[in-house]
């Protein structure tokens, strides 16, 4: 076989009952009595089982997580640099408005980690409105909307010389909502 490994042409492996040179119809079993079609048939099927349409929203949704989990640490990491106060860590930011509160930490600033938790709560809120609950498939949800949104909120603070981390903690929470 000179054209490769399943090569299905005339020429190479059908038998002379199966050229293509011929004007009637082959039968499926009478095709399939032919190795090289027996085994590309085998392999597409195969593919096509292991690529089907859920498993592609699978890969394809974790793969979305990974970039935008990147991106959230890279939103905080710059926030964090430039306010000192984290816009994508609810957990961290309610921490430290108890640390603060007790005097555990530096005792300013609390009501500026309070407006941030809330800014990503409505954020959220937001993100939950766009995004029916119970959808996790691509299609039925609206995901492109709160993307867009997300980048449009972030661009407006990194416009702005990154004066409003309320604006990249809103776009955290929307991102986080999805």
């Amino acid at each position: 076989s000179s054209c490769g490994k399943y090569c299905l042409c005339a020429s190479c492996s059908l038998p002379p009952s199966l050229t293509m040179d011929q004007s009637r119809p082959v039968p499926l079993a009478e095709a399939l009595t032919n190795t090289a079609v027996r085994n590309a048939v085998l392999e597409n099927v195969q593919r096509s089982v292991v690529l089907n349409l859920p498993t592609r929203e699978k890969v394809g949704m974790h793969l979305i997580g990974i970039v935008l989990s990147i991106c959230a640490g890279a939103a905080n990491a710059i926030a964090f640099t430039t306010f000192k106060y984290y816009v994508s860590h609810v957990s961290g930011s309610s921490t430290a408005i108890g640390l603060r509160m007790e005097g555990l930490q530096k005792p300013g600033d609390v009501l500026i980690v309070v407006e941030l938790v809330f800014y990503f709560i409505v954020g959220s809120v937001i993100a939950g409105l766009i995004i029916p609950s119970a959808t996790m498939k691509m299609g039925q949800a609206r995901y492109e909307v709160v993307l867009f949104l997300v980048a449009a909120m972030e661009l407006v603070c990194w416009w702005h010389e990154l004066r409003y981390p309320e604006m990249l903690a809103a776009a955290m929470g929307l991102q986080n909502a999805m």
